[in-house]
């Protein structure tokens, strides 16, 4: 959980892609009334009006109506290249901090928001008060900005902070800065051109988040919990209070006598009507963080990273329902199910749970590999576990009571010019004789283990990317390979495999899994159903906006596992679907004009295509390439048809004025150097997909609610 923010009897609380809206009447007892997920991640929210503002990461800026808490509903977005960090709202204005800067974006018009002005430089938290706002900047610290006039933002002043800024609240004429490893400082801002440090208090944890109520300041201060400082003499602030919070306090919004905290996986709720003996009024954790699944028979098995084994009873997909829980020493990184028993790369160790009764699952034993057991697979009676550092462990379970070690595929270092350069194993997939590892930088490795206690070296193919997953189908390896996207590996002849085909993924796929003639690929914040019915020419067939950490596939459902928001359960019937999207991408989007860019279409099953570039001018070719010659901001948008549908998507370009870089057209006085240009957005092909046909949404599912976590330090 990273963001929060209270409005009336509710609180708004972002977990992972999810907005959830929290009941806090009763503030002994939250309840969740509804939630609402995006397509991107909830990195901050600010309530104002009937209306949730949330910088959605790389979706942009999002306005949701919560007139009716019980029933969000997604009333307009702005598009902005890149990741958006943080919002503030003030009047008619939403005021936003992405990878390029400040934007301040009109939603006078909730359903149609538009750019009204740019600052190109600070890109972290934001305040705003009357005709100023505060934003922080990692490497300069404070910045204030003059937003008098909203088209056109100009830095005011700045204050060099000593540590990782983070958060900020303005109260009056003082700015209240939460400094990372710096603690809390106080800044006076009267006047906004040279503001001075005023007073200071050194946290004992790292200040991530801060706000002022009447004469204090309420700080989020990581594994320290909440802070109350006295700040009714600026000059000299003094500790009033504390709680500490079960998990790492991230974010806080208080109101009247209560504080909301997002304070890792929990949303927790703090009693602040006497400062100086705050107490703990309720924790609801909402979520772990789901990392891996596997499916067998009526049940799926997650590998939760906070809280070990999770058994889902998924008889009924529309109904899934937690059966059991457990807890493993460790942090669970992934899980794989044979017979009655369910094995965990538990971070050093191997756990195996006996899930006979999957109400009640026992931790058997564990076995320790002394490094980070990062995958696990199970053939026969042995596991194969990856181990980041020393390798693959093989390990007989043959006994699950008394597991042993069998042999060891040795990765160690290799040493150049005095560097060491570690072998970085992500997974492994055996077959037959074989195991097949995704080694990162090494791509595919294929190891002969017909004699278990001595594995040997048979063969490698070093993809142009990295390897972070592989599936195996008869005689072909699929590897999910970063920026490289899917990768067809022919291992017929395992010494020596060659690569047949590939699909571009666009985005980074780090997980892949294989169910008849489709691989499912989990890129950025998408599913992709890819048709490999021809290896060497592998077609992408459907899409579904869901990050995926974990794909399995059974039957008609796809499980994937959405790290903070659970399990997913999707209904997809890929040979009755035919895939239409809008896409494109260009080579850049920002820099000095005149300025050329290269529009390259990514669309699907599109006949037709019809570029609208913001400035008057349009083309109808594929692929054009267009010269923006005057300074501004202008909106592209690709309109593409077929036979029989019609679809679009919007960019923005920043042009900036050459001959006077601090005056750029778009508002304020930008830094890019001359001749500066910014990467695109890589674009996100799923923002258009939710109705591709044979896809749909089956449920998702927040894992658990629990009264309390013991806090373990090893657990960041």
């Amino acid at each position: 959980m990273d963001a929060v923010d209270i409005s009336g009897n509710y609180a708004y609380a972002g977990q992972g892609q999810d907005l959830l809206i929290l009941d806090i009447n009763n503030s002994s007892s939250p309840v969740l009334v509804s939630k609402i997920m995006t397509e991107g991640f909830v990195r901050d929210i600010t309530v104002s009006g009937g209306y949730a503002y949330v910088a959605d990461d790389d979706n942009g800026l999002l306005i949701i109506d919560i007139s009716n808490p019980a029933s969000p509903t997604l009333k307009g977005s702005y598009n902005i290249p890149g990741y958006t960090y943080c919002v503030a709202v003030s009047g008619n204005y939403a005021y936003v901090t992405d990878d390029d800067g400040l934007l301040i974006v009109d939603t006078s018009n909730p359903s149609d928001p538009i750019l009204k002005g740019r600052y190109v430089g600070s890109n972290g938290d934001i305040a705003v008060s009357g005709n100023y706002a505060c934003v922080t900047d990692w490497d300069n610290g404070l910045m204030i900005f003059d937003i008098s006039n909203p088209s056109s933002p100009i830095l005011k002043g700045s204050y060099d902070t000593e540590g990782d800024i983070y958060g900020v609240s303005i109260s009056g004429n003082y700015v209240y800065v939460a400094d990372g490893n710096a603690g809390l400082l106080i800044v006076n801002m009267s006047n906004p051109s040279s503001p001075t440090l005023k007073g200071s208090y050194n946290t004992a944890g790292i200040a991530c988040d801060v706000s002022v109520l009447g004469n204090y300041a309420y700080v989020a201060d990581n594994d320290n919990g909440l802070l109350i400082v006295d700040i009714s003499n600026p000059s000299s602030p003094v500790l009033k209070g504390s709680c500490d919070t079960p998990g790492y306090a991230r974010d806080i919004s208080v109101s009247g006598n209560y504080a909301c905290i997002a304070d890792k996986n929990d949303f927790v709720i703090v009693d602040i009507s006497n400062p100086s003996s705050p107490g703990l009024k309720e924790i609801c954790n909402t979520i772990g963080m789901s990392k891996s699944i596997s499916i067998s028979g009526n049940y799926a098995y997650v590998a939760d990273w906070d809280n070990g084994l999770l058994i889902v009873d998924i008889s009924n997909p529309s109904s899934p329902i937690l059966k059991g829980i457990c807890n493993t020493p460790g942090s669970a990184q992934d899980v794989v199910v044979s017979g009655d028993y369910a094995y965990i790369a538990d971070r050093n160790d191997l756990v195996i749970v006996d899930i006979s009764n999957p109400s009640s699952p026992t931790l058997k034993k564990n076995f320790n590999t002394g490094g980070w057991a990062q995958h696990i697979t199970v053939s026969g009676n042995y596991a194969y576990v990856t181990d980041n550092a020393n390798g693959i462990f093989i390990v007989d379970i043959g006994n699950p009571s008394s597991p042993t070690l069998k042999g060891i595929y040795d990765t160690s270092p290799t040493v150049i010019e005095n560097y060491a350069y570690i072998a970085c194993i992500w997974n492994v997939e055996v077959s037959g004789n074989y195991a097949y590892v995704a080694d990162e930088g090494d791509g595919l490795l294929i190891v002969d283990i017909s004699d278990p206690s001595s594995p040997v070296f048979k063969g490698s193919y070093d993809t142009a990317g990295y390897a972070y997953d592989i599936a195996v189908s008869g005689n072909y390896a699929y590897v999910a390979d970063s920026k490289n996207g899917l990768v067809v590996i022919d291992i017929s002849n395992p010494s020596s495999p060659v690569m047949v085909g590939r699909y571009d993924t666009v985005g980074y796929a780090d997980r892949v899994s294989i169910s008849g003639n489709y691989a499912y690929v989990a890129v950025d914040n998408s599913i992709m159903i890819v048709d490999v019915s021809n290896p060497s020419s592998p077609i992408l067939k459907g899409i579904y906006a869901v990050h995926a950490s974990g794909v399995e596939v059974s039957g008609n459902y796809i499980y994937a596992i959405n790290g903070v928001n659970g399990l997913v359960i999707l209904k997809a019937n890929p040979e009755h679907s035919t895939f239409f999207v809008a896409d494109f991408s260009s080579n850049i989007t920002s820099g000095y004009a005149p300025l050329s860019v290269q529009f390259n279409d990514r669309s699907q099953n599109a006949t037709l295509w019809n570029w609208d570039f913001g400035d008057g001018f349009n083309s109808t070719d594929q692929n054009p390439v267009h010269t923006y010659s005057s300074a501004g901001t202008y909106t592209v948008n690709l309109t593409v048809n077929n036979e029989d549908r019609t679809a679009s998507k919007e960019a923005t370009i920043f042009v900036l004025n050459a001959t006077s870089p601090g005056e750029n057209g778009i508002g304020g006085e930008g830094n890019i150097s001359s001749g500066a240009t910014l990467t695109t957005d890589k674009g996100n092909p799923a923002k258009d997909s939710k109705r591709t046909p044979g896809f749909e949404i089956v449920y998702v599912m927040i894992s658990l609610t629990v009264a309390f976590r013991i806090k373990e330090d090893n657990k960041k």
